[in-house]
């Protein structure tokens, strides 16, 4: 450097015409030519030149070394500048908030200080929220944040009593440097993570939200307040939630559950299922560990699988989601229990009831088939197969619809048509959406009705499946339709009867509005045909009724309320209720109620009947009267007769006996005809007088307990003399428990002795008469059996009729009519059973504990009871009873 400054001073120094070149040839000349050509007023400006430039050298020199020291602690300060950025954005890269004392420690009285706040934005904005929502406390949120939080107790590792609050910690710390590390618990329950340090000469306060940790970087500084709420929620969210939740360590050990799990475990809380490994099941492990096998293979992040277990002694079904995770330590896992046990019933209740919606399908007589979504089918019941004649195990190769077509088709058993092939497209074309017309509704094509090739009808229902796929109902309606038109012919009938019938008929809706009628109720009221069209309410013909029938009021109002009204007790049915119309008709109401709520109404025009009962009853008067007068004569002539009849019978038996002398053999048959005459026409006096006082009511039972066998033993005594008169043979079958039975003995002999006469009229000599009597439990059964020539059949019809004979000698015909009277009395009754020329069988049915009497008669046996139809009573010893029998009877 030197050498240049000298050189350059040189140069200055040579004449300004001198050249470089010349002069630098070599050094020696060089030398040489300089000692000799040096001018000494030259050599002083030349000195004073090179000082000025060793000064300007020098400080060029002195200048850069300066620059150079600049440059490098500029670089120093800027390296330190970067360092500090980097350190500040680490820290704002921290989940937590930091907070820096550089400050000394005061008192309590000044308050937190000035902390210098490092940190996140998010953590700021998550802890912030703890804080009141007052402006001055975000230009200050460090002392915001520790007001907030400074009375709260930190959770550390010391006993109950030893608890300090975070005031207190940090009052230590700044004051003596004492760290600290724990938590504290909001009264929201979040915990917020303290730590407490002395870094050299400053205080540090760590405030980490958790929540904030599960916050992505991105998007934090615009919503970090309701990520960390949101984040916090979840958490609790998770711990709260019904489900039971787990975090298993790459050791496949618990490491955290939920509250539910604790719960479903019966545990005390987390630590003692972490601390014991309390499993709910020893299958989640298994399935936590081929879940961890699964991913190591396939990298299959999620093994999903049904559980049953028994939680708290009841069987539960629950669904096991495992899913692999990162954890610190390496792969770890989560997993959550959903319990589905109602869903695992609800799933077999859904399949019992497709089971049995099946088993109703195939009780179905309509042919039902489904195809699935391809197409194939899917189900068929019993009524598809029998309808098309197809093969089960050809349908359980699930053929599509088209291929059941063709072969439908091939074989002859689907309606004719013109072009088979569109019409096949048209079949299958409900599998598409285009396949629906604007006829469609829910998927449900139009029904279509098949005119088979055996002239049946078919009915044709296909309707998409909610799954997928088409559902085919066929339905033979050929006996519907038959019915159908059976039914629209039954209901012309039906009305053509009711417009030909007399009755003016109307029904009328439960609204009150007319819903039928005939021609008859409007010929009746003479109303429009036009008003009856409109089927108009019950008030609107009621003001039609008016004009015809004034004045009754009070029946349409009993009509109206069984027309309109829903009670029961208010639609009770009218019957006959009669009106009179101004026209002098009359006309009988009826109603009836309808099941459907309905009422029936039905005019009956009975003015013709009305009068026709009139003059029945006028007439019925007329014959009553007669039948009295012909009754009191009978009565008075009967007991008239009576009186010179026992003369002459008196007078004859006195001739009999000889009383007044000797009488020859002529004399004697006189007498015996007149006594037989007299005593005959008596028996006839006495039957009428009975018959009589039956049907006036006035014959009086005499009931006490009579032996059945001594009865019939001494009627047969009696008529061992008829019988001999007769020649014929009078046998006696009389059952060994024939007992007793409560009756009127002389009613009852009356009665046999009436059977035995007309037996012996009818029976020839040689003939034979049987009289006998058995028990059939409550009954005793009397009869009379002869072999005489019978009764025909017509004259059986009229057997018990009074003055009924059978020919000459019969007798007036008034014996069986008494027979029937008397054993009906008796609340019995008569059969008569005959053949010509085979004889006759009459039998008596008598109850054996006697007619139906009162109780409280019929438990006095000191007297026998007196039953009058209709009464019964006792009869004591001064009865006053007026008696008639046979004298036979009486003998």
């Amino acid at each position: 450097m030197a050498t240049g400054i000298a050189a350059g001073a040189f140069a200055l120094a040579m004449p300004f015409g001198a050249s470089a070149g010349t002069v630098m040839q070599d050094g020696n000349t060089a030398a040489g030519a300089i000692g000799a050509a040096i001018d000494p007023t030259w050599l002083t400006m030349g000195g004073a030149v090179l000082l000025a430039l060793g000064a300007v050298t020098y400080a060029l020199i002195v200048s850069r070394a300066s620059n150079n020291q600049t440059l490098t602690w500029s670089r120093k300060l800027a390296s330190m500048e970067a360092s500090l950025e980097k350190s500040e954005s680490i820290l704002a890269a921290h989940p937590g908030l930091v907070l820096v004392w550089n400050d000394s420690y005061d008192d309590i009285g000044s308050g937190w200080g000035n902390p210098r706040v490092l940190g996140g934005p998010a953590a700021l904005a998550s802890l912030l929220t703890f804080a009141d929502d007052k402006a001055d406390n975000f230009l200050n949120p460090a002392n915001a944040i520790l007001n907030a939080l400074g009375e709260l107790p930190l959770d550390e590792d010391v006993s109950p009593e030893d608890v300090s609050k975070l005031r207190e910690k940090v009052q230590e710390l700044r004051q003596h440097g004492v760290a600290f590390s724990g938590s504290i618990v909001t009264d929201e329950g979040r915990s917020i993570e303290v730590d407490g340090r002395v870094a050299g000469d400053q205080v540090t306060l760590w405030l980490t939200d958790p929540a904030v940790r599960l916050a992505e970087d991105g998007g934090v500084m615009g919503k970090a307040r309701d990520r960390a709420a949101d984040l916090h929620g979840a958490l609790n969210h998770l711990d709260r939630m019904p489900m039971a939740a787990w975090r298993r360590g790459p050791d496949m050990r618990l490491e955290w559950v939920n509250a539910a799990y604790v719960e479903m475990v019966e545990a005390i809380n987390m630590e003692e299922v972490i601390e014991s490994q309390i499993e709910i099941d020893p299958a989640f492990r298994k399935l936590a560990a081929r879940a961890g096998e699964e991913f190591k293979r396939s990298g299959r992040r999620i093994v999903d699988d049904f559980v049953p277990v028994n939680i708290k002694g009841v069987r539960r079904v629950l669904r096991i989601v495992e899913q692999p995770m990162h954890a610190a330590g390496g792969a770890a896992q989560c997993g959550i229990a959903i319990d589905v046990t109602k869903l695992e019933k609800a799933q077999q209740d859904l399949k019992r009831h497709q089971s049995a919606h099946r088993k109703t399908l195939d009780q179905m007589p309509s042919a039902v088939a489904v195809f699935s979504a391809t197409q194939q089918l899917d189900y068929y019941n019993q009524a598809f197969l029998d309808m098309w004649k197809l093969d089960d195990a050809e349908l359980r190769t699930r053929p599509s619809h088209g291929e059941i077509l063709d072969k439908l088709h091939h074989t002859g058993r689907l309606p004719a048509h013109g072009n088979y092939g569109e019409w096949k497209r048209e079949q299958l074309a409900l599998y598409t959406e285009s396949g629906l017309d604007e006829r469609s509704i829910d998927g449900m094509a139009p029904d279509e009705l098949w005119n088979m090739p055996n002239g049946n009808t078919t009915r044709v229902v296909r309707q998409r499946h909610p799954l997928g796929g088409v559902v085919v109902i066929f339905e033979d309606i050929t006996e519907k339709l038959k019915l159908e038109t059976q039914y629209n012919t039954q209901i012309s009938v039906q009305r053509a009867t009711l417009n030909n019938l007399a009755e003016g008929v109307a029904v009328f809706a439960a609204d009150g509005h007319l819903r039928l009628y005939n021609s008859s109720f409007q010929q009746m009221w003479k109303l429009d045909a036009r008003m009856l069209g409109d089927l108009p309410d019950f008030s609107s013909l009621t003001k039609q009724f008016d004009r015809l029938a004034d004045g009754s009021g009070d029946i349409w109002k009993q009509l109206k309320m069984r027309v309109t009204s829903f009670a029961p007790e208010d639609r009770t049915p009218l019957d006959n209720v009669e009106m009179s119309l101004k026209d002098g008709r009359t006309v009988s109401l009826t109603t009836a109620p309808l099941p459907d709520g309905a009422t029936l109404v039905t005019f009956l025009d009975v003015t013709d009947s009305r009068e026709r009962e009139k003059e029945l009853q006028e007439r019925n008067e007329w014959l009553e009267t007669a039948d009295r007068i012909k009754t009191k004569f009978v009565n008075h002539i009967s007991y008239n007769l009576r009186n010179p009849l026992n003369t002459i019978i008196g007078f004859s038996e006195m001739l009999e006996t000889e009383m007044f002398g000797t009488l020859n053999e002529r004399q004697k048959e006189y007498a015996a005809n007149i006594l037989s005459a007299s005593n005959h026409l008596l028996d006839l006096i006495n039957d009428i007088i009975d018959l009589a006082a039956i049907d006036a009511g006035k014959l009086d039972l005499e009931i006490k307990e009579m032996d059945v066998a001594a009865t019939l033993k001494n009627a047969a005594t009696y008529a061992a003399l008829k019988a001999e008169d007769s020649q014929v043979k009078l046998k006696l079958d009389i059952s060994e428990d024939v007992g007793t039975i409560m009756a009127d003995e002389k009613r009852v002999k009356q009665v046999l002795f009436n059977l035995l006469a007309n037996a012996f009229t009818f029976t020839e000599e040689g003939g034979r008469v049987q009289l006998g009597a058995d028990r059939d439990g409550n009954t005793v059964r009397i009869w009379v059996r002869d072999t005489g020539r019978g009764v025909s059949a017509d004259d059986q019809a009229k057997a018990f009729n009074r003055f009924e004979s059978r020919g000459p000698g019969a007798g007036a015909g008034l014996g069986l009519s008494l027979v029937k009277s008397f054993i009906e009395l008796h609340g019995g009754w008569v059969r008569l059973s005959s053949r010509q020329g085979k004889g006759t069988l009459i039998t008596c049915h008598l109850p054996a504990s006697g007619p139906d009497i009162s109780s409280g008669d019929a438990d006095d046996d000191s007297e026998p009871l007196v039953f009058t139809p209709g009464k019964a009573r006792r009869v004591g010893a001064g009865s006053s009873e007026q008696t008639t029998s046979k004298s036979a009877a009486s003998g």
